[in-house]
């Protein structure tokens, strides 16, 4: 209980209506009774009354994450770059912005960066400070590799031919540049892109092979398969994946890219199975299970889950998606049924009645075309 209720909120309902927030409200086994009584004019009760019963202390939706690391980006080439703040104010980078087309006051060997991003977990973000010179790793962008957006200094498809006219137009458009040093390039490039398990699943949800606790019963379940790519997820954030060129395909219109993302949901269902996963929304229905994204930039993007700047996200790390519950036996009585199935679970009804009329009595009375029609003309009233 004290886990699950973390800020409580009292409004009195009289004038002034001042209202009062208190944070973590639970703080003690027993609290006390006297004060909590007080004024009731009831007896105060022994404590030993209540210690009856050994509780199960859990934590509702608990996580258990296997011992280890994730490791981010896998099997793509790396490069190290030493990188000079020249600005007079912080400079702040994201996971999925292509460094090449960063500020120009940025200073480092721009070639070294072509068709790569930093090698950071996605939707964070590197900050770089004025006068600061520090050392990053980067990683080469995956997918269709297709650069758009940013400054234009690369814009295309990756192609090594394109360096020199992309180093001219650096220096013709004031970027600054400096060639890298040898001695760096020469360093031994490990993935410096890894994340505790317990990390990574607080983060961007539970993964396969970790265990969810749900609600605070005792049923624990285990994720089978995560469909999402380690480095290449769909994340808001101070460095947000979710902008066009990096986690947004550019140049996709409304008709070709999804209506919603639910991002890394973890899905609970009796024939997909319990997985994690982004899912797809198109015309209200759901089009696509899997990776959403951008395939230019982005590993094992499903066709139909491609993202544009049309595409409203739903963040669904730390939830669980599963289907509506189904009841088939409901006397269409009056529309405040719907607001109580949906806040239920329940999204499907079957029954019988138009509200006011015999057949409301049973369920064997379905309303018709017509009747449905002038129900919705009524809505307006409710």
């Amino acid at each position: 209980m004290p886990i699950s209720i973390g800020v409580y909120e009292i409004i009195n309902t009289l004038p002034p209506a001042p209202q009062v927030t208190v944070h973590q409200p639970i703080v003690l086994d027993d609290g006390n009774l006297e004060l909590a009584l007080y004024g009731s004019f009831l007896p105060i009760p022994d404590l030993s009354l209540f210690n009856g019963g050994n509780c199960l202390h859990v934590v509702p939706g608990q996580l258990y994450t296997e011992n280890g690391d994730i490791e981010m980006n896998v099997g793509r080439k790396t490069a190290n770059i030493t990188v000079t703040s020249l600005c007079d104010r912080p400079i702040q980078v994201g996971s999925h912005y292509h460094f090449l087309e960063v500020n120009k006051f940025l200073q480092f060997d721009r070639t070294q960066a072509y068709g790569k991003r930093l090698n950071i977990p996605a939707g964070t973000a590197v900050r770089f400070e004025p006068g600061e010179t520090r050392e990053v790793q980067l990683v080469e962008i995956a997918g269709n590799s297709v650069i758009h957006g940013g400054n234009f200094l690369s814009d295309g498809k990756f192609d090594e031919s394109k360096i020199a006219a992309i180093l001219e137009n650096i220096k013709s458009r004031g970027f600054a540049h400096k060639t890298q040093d040898a001695n760096i390039l020469k360093r031994p490039k490990t993935n410096l892109c890894v994340m505790p398990r317990h990390i990574y699943a607080h983060t961007y949800g539970p993964t396969t092979g970790d265990c969810v606790r749900l609600g605070d019963t005792s049923l624990i379940i285990e994720v089978e398969k995560d469909l999402t790519v380690y480095g290449d997820e769909c994340k808001f954030g101070g460095g947000k994946v979710l902008r066009e060129g990096m986690g947004q395909m550019a140049g996709v219109s409304a008709a070709d890219a999804l209506d919603t993302v639910i991002t890394n949901a973890l899905i609970v269902d009796a024939v997909t199975g319990i997985i994690k996963a982004d899912v797809g929304i198109k015309d209200g229905m759901i089009v696509g299970i899997g990776k959403a994204g951008n395939p230019d930039v982005m590993a094992n993007v499903n066709t139909n889950l491609i993202c544009g700047a049309t595409t409203e996200a739903i963040a669904g790390e730390g939830l669980i998606l599963t289907a509506g519950a189904l009841d088939a036996h409901v006397h269409f009585i009056c529309p405040q049924l719907a607001r109580e199935a949906v806040a239920s679970g329940v999204t499907t009804m079957f029954g019988g009645g138009t509200g006011p009329a015999t057949g409301s009595n049973a369920t064997t009375c379905t309303p018709g075309p017509n009747h449905i029609k002038y129900a919705f003309l009524c809505d307006f009233l409710c």
